[in-house]
């Protein structure tokens, strides 16, 4: 546990000392918030819109999920940067266990993004969110994101792993994102084309976000916190799962 905590508070300090890294996952999340807040909050008119107080509160779950996705792929970058500038074979040299390497840069990834999302409620809330969830629902908000963090953290150290190459993973941000767009992040599950609702069904964010927004939403008619959770535990244990295997052949090949 002292290895992961001190491989945790090198992968923070890392990002904050690299602006590229850092500023993205704040500001993206934010700028697609203001535009989709304001061109097209009318949708909260149509018919079969979920009641709910403010299009910008029922949007920001969306934005939560974004800021996951992107600390999830700063540390599979972050990692893909250590293989080919050396660090990484450093590390192995260390007399820790090898399973440690993965769970440390997660371990960043998940202080990452609770600070991402406690920055993105309280930004929202600055600018007329409301939270009928409470504070409950927003700390389990914090909690929910945390996990989904560390999914799509695991996804991109497992592609970091197995292919040692930086400029793929930098190249795998419209990829990623493809998640969110197939997710009823922005818009109600009904109210998506009959292709993005066949694709919704099989993508786990469409869950996590939709628990998350039943979270600071207060009401169980928004999604199921409980389905959110499990899914993302589920997706966190299986995408760890498959960076410690793709430590494990990397390290096969050494």
């Amino acid at each position: 546990m002292r290895v992961i905590g001190a491989l945790g508070r090198r992968a923070l300090s890392v990002q904050f000392r690299r602006a590229q890294l850092l500023m993205p996952t704040f500001v993206l999340p934010l700028m697609l918030l203001a535009v989709i807040a304001s061109g097209t909050s009318a949708a909260q008119g149509l018919q079969g819109f979920p009641d709910v107080e403010s299009y910008l509160a029922f949007v920001v779950p969306g934005t939560i999920i974004q800021g996951t996705i992107l600390a999830g792929l700063t540390a599979g970058i972050a990692m893909a940067s250590d293989i080919e500038f050396g660090f990484f074979d450093r590390l192995l040299a260390a007399p820790v266990r090898r399973s440690s390497l993965v769970l440390g840069r997660l371990a960043g990834t998940l202080a990452l993004s609770l600070l991402q999302t406690t920055f993105f409620l309280l930004v929202s809330l600055l600018f007329g969110a409301s939270y009928p969830g409470g504070v409950p629902g927003a700390l389990a908000t914090l909690v929910l994101a945390a996990i989904t963090a560390c999914a799509m953290g695991g996804v991109s150290s497992a592609i970091a792993l197995r292919t040692g190459s930086l400029s793929l993973l930098q190249s795998l941000f419209p990829f990623m994102f493809v998640m969110l767009f197939t997710a009823p992040a922005f818009f109600p599950q009904d109210l998506l084309t009959p292709l993005l609702q066949d694709l919704s069904v099989f993508n786990p964010l469409t869950y996590i976000v939709e628990g998350v927004r039943a979270l600071l939403g207060g009401t169980d008619e928004l999604g199921s916190p409980a389905i959110g959770f499990g899914v993302a535990l589920a997706f966190a244990l299986a995408t760890v799962g498959l960076a410690t295997a793709a430590l494990k052949q990397r390290l096969r090949k050494l």
